[in-house]
């Protein structure tokens, strides 16, 4: 059943990246992070005062989760649709596979999760596949749009893993929602903060078409409200390198609705890129454990 669930969210968690590429091309980054995440914590908000599921938590806690909120749901954000925006959905969608690499690696190393015999190789598969990927991109581009889109997704993946692996220890004292709450209004004060320092791009709000606000209401609703509710719930009951596994269906799903809705170009470096990272996604977490103690 949980194998199921998580399944079925990434294949239509695939579907955001799409649909994120329509609002920035209306709206700025930072201003689209800022409202999304507004959007998705005033639900969470409102549940948790409506259920009365409001909990007291240790200020020591709430800070631990409004840094890992600031530096996952924002800083990591803005990597991640500066990459989405520069590289395309395509490509976005193909070094996202190198995220389950990055995210087992952080769950081996500070969850001490036990990692896979084949994990080593999995890794060296799954770098091949970005530079491969890189390469891919720069063929139907240039160098410059493939290496600093890369570095863009490459550095909110490393943000995403870090709090990934953290954010399942402290929520051994935060309900789920409750830390998400707390983590996604944080990022949105986060990035309102840079808007009226910084940005000032709130004017540019009203480019958004009918299509870029249903576009925008689809992320913030389904993606950043559902399913990060439903990933977290997972987490809960699922080691994080075995859940990081299905970020597979997220790559396919995302690919092809890229593929169809944009009909962006995709070369053959980049399909076998994109192949080596979901090989070596799927050595990864081969369901062949190793002790780290036995591996020293």
């Amino acid at each position: 059943m949980l194998l199921s669930i998580a399944a079925i969210l990434q294949i239509f968690w695939g579907i955001v990246p799409s649909a994120s590429k329509l609002v920035i091309e209306e709206i700025p980054v930072e201003l689209y992070i800022a409202i999304r995440w507004s959007i998705s914590a005033t639900i969470f908000w409102l549940y948790l005062l409506i259920s009365k599921k409001l909990k007291p938590i240790k200020v020591e806690k709430v800070l631990q989760a409004s840094l890992l909120g600031v530096a996952g749901y924002a800083i990591s954000s803005i990597g991640m649709l500066k990459g989405l925006k520069l590289g395309g959905v395509n490509n976005f969608a193909l070094m996202s596979a190198l995220g389950p690499a990055i995210t087992t690696l952080m769950a081996i190393l500070i969850l001490k999760e036990r990692p896979q015999k084949l994990f080593v190789l999995a890794l060296l598969l799954s770098f091949l596949g970005m530079v491969i990927v890189v390469l891919g991109k720069f063929q139907i581009s240039n160098l410059a749009i493939a290496g600093v889109s890369a570095l863009f997704i490459l550095f909110a993946q490393v943000c995403e893993a870090l709090v990934f692996v953290y954010s399942k220890k402290l929520k051994q004292h935060i309900d789920t929602i409750q830390y998400l709450a707390i983590a996604q209004l944080s990022a949105a004060l986060f990035m309102w903060g840079l808007q009226l320092t910084s940005f000032r791009q709130f004017d540019q709000i009203y480019n958004l078409s009918t299509m870029g606000v249903y576009a925008l209401l689809f992320c913030s609703v389904f993606a950043c409200t559902l399913c990060y509710a439903v990933l977290y719930w997972l987490l809960n009951h699922m080691e994080g390198h075995k859940l990081a596994l299905f970020d597979g269906l997220h790559v396919l799903s995302a690919f092809l609705f890229g593929y169809f809705l944009f009909d962006e170009k995709v070369s053959s470096l980049m399909l076998t890129g994109g192949l080596l990272l979901l090989i070596g996604m799927t050595l990864g977490n081969l369901p062949i454990g190793v002790d780290l103690k036995k591996m020293k």
